[in-house]
């Protein structure tokens, strides 16, 4: 009987051991495996910054294409923009004046992330097939999608 007793207590011990070590196994997994963290929203622009973007590119000589581009965002001015299309605004706006080379060199960096899948479907986005198709006013367009592109 005492042999029994003996086999019960060890059994008791050992299922105690391991349910420690179990717990404390848990503990060090959670500390390696922690949650990415949340990918910050960037801040929202002010209409201030998003008229100090598009009054450098038109003393640079964009005026014409700033206009063409608010009204892509949809009105004449502006302070008539929804603020919520500030920031593709501000990042259209700096691409003005990029070239081929640019856009190349884009292409390229994305590439090295492995990123060559999502190409097709930004050219058809811009009624194209590749950069020789690409019409130059959709250039900056294209540059902000391009640089865009993430995994996920």
């Amino acid at each position: 009987m005492q042999d029994k007793e003996e086999m019960k207590a060890l059994i008791t011990e050992a299922m105690t051991i391991l349910g420690t070590a179990s717990k404390a196994l848990e503990g060090l997994q959670a500390r390696l495996v922690q949650e990415a963290p949340a990918k910050a929203e960037p801040k929202a622009l002010s209409l201030v910054e998003v008229r100090a973007v598009l009054a450098d590119k038109s003393r640079d000589g964009f005026t014409d294409q700033i206009r063409a581009l608010l009204e892509k965002y949809g009105a004449p001015k502006l302070s008539e923009i929804d603020p919520s299309n500030y920031r593709d605004l501000a990042e259209e706006a700096v691409c003005l004046g990029e070239t081929k080379d640019t856009l190349e060199a884009a292409i390229v960096e994305k590439m090295k992330e492995g990123l060559d899948d999502k190409f097709q479907a930004v050219f058809a986005h811009h009624h194209a097939t590749n950069l020789e198709d690409l019409k130059e006013e959709c250039y900056p367009s294209f540059l902000c999608d391009i640089r865009r592109l993430t995994r996920g």
